[in-house]
């Protein structure tokens, strides 16, 4: 369905919007940074802080740092490890000791098998540089809330190692840095008017050029974030070489230069392109081609959305039906400081699934048989 808005409209994929949802929706498209823009909403939807998540929108030349938010370049990596059997308990103990997870990070920083470009040293000169330490010690680390390693195993019995993590400290310093200054920026020329609520903007030749050229590193940080925990769990767990092994890779908060296309919480569906679209801990993930349709701005879902804030599932899910939605299941992550990611938490995987036919061709479905994840 298409909904007017005061400055422009957007295609509604979601087959029902909560008031709350609905009504941020519509402030949004009354703030210039949506004007004349092609904004699709994806069948995920759920409101977010100051900004829809499950939104994708062309870019109009504002900048609202807050859109793309504090962990700019998150996505999923899914890497084809070719095993069929995996000693879970015995797994489960190596990330424990390898992976750092929440808000704890490396003794040292984990560079093993990548260096650190020049491009990002100067970033954190320019906007954090008394978080140096911490920044490059974050790589290769998981973090908390929604982010999970998985593993999964595929229609033919193969094994995926599954990866969804962002950009850690370094993400949400780069969006304080510039929600800062686009605030002054709009607080400067629209005085007369009500600020907005996190989506404060400027221009890209007032400040937004230096926030996109930040964030552009950002997202590669995030994208070496996830590589790092890949190659340590396949090389040194596994004795994997995963230059050879087949990985597909998703992002979903992010600015891609190429197609013009900002996705906050949406995944880009180009034809031809592989993508992964995670469901829940319990349902997995689907696999897919997307179809390149512009009606959706070549993007699909990024999972399955919330359905319950995360005070609404502790209060109304309980750890027992928590644990048995998560029989079968080995993780040792089940327990009360999760229970706002339980499977419950979540909508429902297979309304997901039966709406993305528009934009994905669905190729494959992963099942988890392992599941890792921090309190939040």
């Amino acid at each position: 369905m298409l909904i007017q808005g005061k400055l422009t409209k957007a295609a509604v994929f979601a087959i029902e919007m909560d008031e709350y949802t609905t009504n941020q929706l519509m402030s949004m498209l009354e703030n210039p940074v949506f004007e004349d823009a092609r904004v699709a909403i994806m069948p995920d939807v759920h409101a977010g802080k100051g900004t829809l998540v499950g939104l994708t929108t062309t870019f109009n030349r504002l900048i609202a740092p807050a859109v793309i938010g504090s962990d700019i370049g998150c996505g999923i990596l899914a890497v084809n490890t070719g095993l069929e059997a995996v000693d879970y308990p015995k797994f489960d103990t190596f990330v424990r000791r390898n992976i750092r997870i929440g808000h704890s990070i490396n003794k040292n920083p984990r560079f093993d098998y990548f260096t650190p470009e020049d491009s990002l040293k100067r970033l954190i000169d320019e906007i954090c540089p008394e978080m140096e330490d911490r920044v490059l010690r974050s790589v290769g680390t998981l973090g908390g809330g929604n982010h999970f390693l998985e593993l999964d195993k595929d229609s033919s019995g193969s094994i995926w190692l599954v990866i969804h993590s962002g950009s850690r400290t370094l993400g949400q310093q780069v969006c304080d840095f510039y929600l800062k200054k686009a605030r002054e920026w709009f607080r400067k020329n629209y005085n007369s008017e009500e600020i907005p609520w996190r989506l404060e903007f400027m221009p890209v030749d007032e400040g937004g050029e230096e926030y996109l050229k930040h964030m552009a590193i950002t997202q590669q940080y995030a994208v070496l974030n996830r590589n790092v925990m890949a190659y340590v769990i396949l090389s040194e767990y596994f004795g994997l070489d995963p230059s050879v092994l087949e990985t597909v890779s998703s992002i979903h908060n992010y600015f891609n230069f190429e197609d013009n296309v900002v996705r906050k919480g949406a995944i880009s569906a180009h034809k031809g392109e592989k993508l992964i679209i995670p469901l829940n801990m319990r349902d997995g993930a689907i696999m897919g081609i997307g179809k390149g349709n512009p009606e959706w701005n070549n993007s699909a879902p990024h999972g399955a959305g919330r359905m319950l804030s995360r005070m609404q599932a502790k209060k109304a899910v309980s750890i027992e039906d928590f644990q048995k939605s998560m029989e079968g299941i080995f993780t040792t992550c089940v327990h009360q400081g999760t229970i706002d990611e339980s499977p419950m938490a979540y909508k429902n995987g297979e309304m997901i699934i039966n709406a993305v036919g528009p934009t994905v061709d669905i190729t494959n479905r992963l099942l988890p048989v392992w599941n890792f994840k921090a309190a939040s």
